[in-house]
């Protein structure tokens, strides 16, 4: 095995892509230990990153999307003097890959479908749509060099401390209900109508950022008069204390969305509901016990997009009005008696 000793793997999307390139800092910590790792990441997640606490993990660098050039900018002259021995770029847009080329590192690899991976030193194929996970696909970034074995996120939640004195380990269950796209979000009513199912003495947090607090909010006001456990949590969590939350909880009830993937990464059961987008996009859910529940008859409108769009374009939203709470009311019945608890 080759021994590298600095590289830096980029991945500036969404909150769930930078969990998921945790998969390749376990596969370099455990195949390569000699080996320091700087990853760059979009400015806001780098708490993900604190919650790494392994040795290996060199810098956290962060790419600022409000100031894009002025970012890339002061990123291109930092990294250069890094002079890192490689460079795994985990996305197909332009401005990442003329990064990876700019800074001077002896070898650069990327995907095929990066309008500028021409200049790569390696380019690997990029299979999207035919069901193979994302880590799967970031692997194959590494294979030449460390082979293809997979590794599965992870995070440490211990990191966060104790939970909040409002919660106990495993007697709460945690449903995120919001997404940065509409039509990857459940609709609040049938979360509404899913909870009613579910044991009225149970305790549910409702979890996510302050900007999807409006969601919680509906529907915490829709149990105002009821004797229900309802806890808002939306906006009170950071990153590192939300994976405590999510680490303890009897199980997790999420959208294809961030959540699900910190979820993974804390190995806390999940029950993910795909709308809009489809489960071979390569977004599932990656705990030890998981259940995707998505709508079964066949739509010619579904998937609408390789991500979610701001609305229906078709309207009636079939792709989420169509599932069965019933059908995740049994999926909660089977992680009860599998042991969740």
């Amino acid at each position: 095995m080759t021994q590298v000793s600095k590289v830096l793997i980029i991945q500036t999307a969404f909150l769930g892509d930078a969990v998921l390139l945790t998969s390749l800092l376990e596969k370099i910590r455990i195949e390569s230990p000699n080996t320091s790792i700087h990853v760059l990441i979009r400015k806001g997640f780098e708490d993900v990153f604190k919650a790494y606490t392994h040795k290996n993990l060199g810098q956290v660098w962060t790419y600022d999307k409000a100031d894009k050039l002025k970012s890339w900018w002061a990123l291109r002259h930092e990294l250069a003097k890094e002079k890192f021995d490689q460079v795994f770029v985990a996305q197909r847009f332009f401005g990442m890959g003329l990064l990876s080329i700019s800074i001077g590192a002896k070898k650069v690899v990327g995907f095929d479908k990066n309008p500028l991976s021409l200049f790569f030193d390696e380019k690997v194929p990029h299979e999207f749509g035919q069901g193979k996970h994302e880590i799967e696909r970031n692997t194959q970034l590494l294979a030449s060099w460390l082979g293809g074995t997979l590794h599965k996120p992870f995070l440490d939640a211990g990191l966060a401390g104790q939970l909040p004195s409002d919660l106990q380990p495993k007697n709460y269950l945690c449903i995120s209900p919001g997404s940065v796209w509409e039509t990857k979000r459940f609709p609040v009513q049938k979360w509404m109508d899913f909870i009613r199912l579910l044991p009225r003495d149970l305790k549910i947090v409702l979890m996510g950022s302050l900007a999807e607090k409006h969601l919680s909010d509906e529907i915490e006001q829709a149990f105002s008069n009821d004797s229900r456990k309802i806890q808002n949590a939306c906006g009170r969590f950071n990153l590192l204390e939300a994976l405590s939350v999510f680490k303890h909880s009897q199980m997790s009830f999420v959208n294809d969305s961030g959540p699900l993937h910190l979820c993974s990464a804390v190995n806390t059961p999940t029950v993910a509901i795909f709308c809009s987008t489809i489960p071979a996009f390569g977004f599932g859910p990656l705990a030890e016990k998981h259940k995707i529940i998505e709508v079964k008859e066949k739509l010619t409108c579904r998937p609408c997009g390789d991500h979610g769009k701001k609305s229906c374009p078709e309207i009636h939203f079939n792709c989420a009005n169509l599932i069965d709470v019933n059908e995740m009311f049994e999926a909660y019945q089977e992680f009860l008696s599998s042991g969740s608890k």
